[in-house]
């Protein structure tokens, strides 16, 4: 089965946008959350709890 122009090129950009939400929006979102989460969970109670 041939793949014409437009549709190769339709799968081409449709990739691109994909890419570009994934590496754009979703990892840097995640890697926040994840940050705030390890702070919330392991280096603030470390820090209240300190001795004075």
């Amino acid at each position: 089965m041939r793949i014409t122009r437009v549709e190769k090129f339709r799968q081409l950009r449709q990739e691109r946008i994909r890419k570009l939400i994934v590496y754009g929006m979703l990892l840097p979102s995640t890697s926040i959350l994840l940050g705030y989460i390890i702070t919330a969970l392991f280096i603030l109670p470390q820090i209240s709890s300190a001795p004075k």
